[in-house]
């Protein structure tokens, strides 16, 4: 997408960090952004300062599928179809694997998979019917490819998110719709006191180890916000903001190869269609 003049984006949990960050870059592109967030005065406060006819506010529960039609239908009625669907709300929840409460693992997966799931619903099939050039962002995580101990709900959730986007990007190979899977590292944003906030009633509250990834220091979300943008115009699919994984990811990558030098059945092919890489 070379041009964004004109185009209409929708960002979930646009009202602060990194969503904001998406659509102030966006519209200084020529875009017109809808800030999509469970705290809509925030999210209108934001989108006053972006400028009015650039930004509008909507409120969204992204893990409510009837959330995300009203979300739709509000802003068609404002701006016009969408042309970027940007995936960002997430949350996060620590605690290690046998003991976070099986209500917090539903929640941040309702939120990070099932959001971007509803998303996809939502929007997608719009987007092919108009047959016009268009991009979907996920929102992953470089926790995706490094993982990080205390963090499995985080975690896990944005690898099934990476996957998520792979898939997505398969299935929309040969259509003008363009597929980008962002994976940053720390940066500084409200992530954790806006997934306080977010939580259940049920789920507010105890004591809980603390958590090893502070988002009180890292990269300033305007960097990540430009990344994105720029990524959507080159119709990248990695967006890796981070460069300090280089070495640990590729080692990890290095010991799964090294594993697979032999087969269990020296005899047995996978058939062939299996084995094409994936479009990137």
């Amino acid at each position: 997408m070379k041009d964004f003049e004109g185009r209409i984006a929708l960002i979930s949990g646009g009202a602060g960090g990194i969503g904001s960050a998406i659509a102030r870059h966006l519209i200084a592109a020529g875009a017109r952004v809808a800030l999509a967030d469970r705290d809509l005065p925030r999210a209108e406060r934001i989108a006053a300062d972006l400028g009015a006819g650039s930004a509008i506010a909507v409120p969204l529960d992204v893990t409510d599928a009837d959330s995300w039609i009203t979300a739709r239908e509000a802003v068609e009625a404002q701006l016009g179809p969408v042309d970027v669907l940007i995936s960002n709300a997430g949350v996060a929840y620590t605690g290690a694997l046998d003991a976070i409460d099986l209500d917090a693992w539903r929640w941040v997966y309702e939120v990070n998979i099932m959001g971007a799931l509803h998303a996809v619903r939502t929007f997608l099939p719009g987007m092919k019917a108009r047959g016009q050039e268009g991009h979907v962002a996920m929102m992953c995580s470089i926790t995706a490819l490094h993982p990080f101990a205390t963090q499995g709900a985080y975690t896990t959730s944005k690898a099934a998110l990476l996957n998520f986007a792979t898939v997505l990007k398969q299935e929309l190979a040969g259509t003008a719709i363009g597929v980008s899977a962002v994976c940053p590292g720390i940066v500084s944003t409200d992530l954790r006191a806006n997934a306080e906030d977010a939580r259940p009633n049920a789920l507010k509250g105890g004591i809980r180890p603390p958590a090893q990834l502070s988002t009180s220091q890292g990269m300033a979300p305007d960097h990540v916000g430009r990344a994105v943008v720029e990524a959507i115009a080159a119709d990248a699919f990695f967006v890796f903001t981070h460069d300090d994984y280089a070495d640990s990811i590729r080692s990890d990558r290095d010991l799964m190869l090294s594993a697979m030098q032999g087969s269990a059945d020296p005899d047995y092919r996978e058939p062939a269609h299996f084995l094409t890489p994936l479009p990137r």
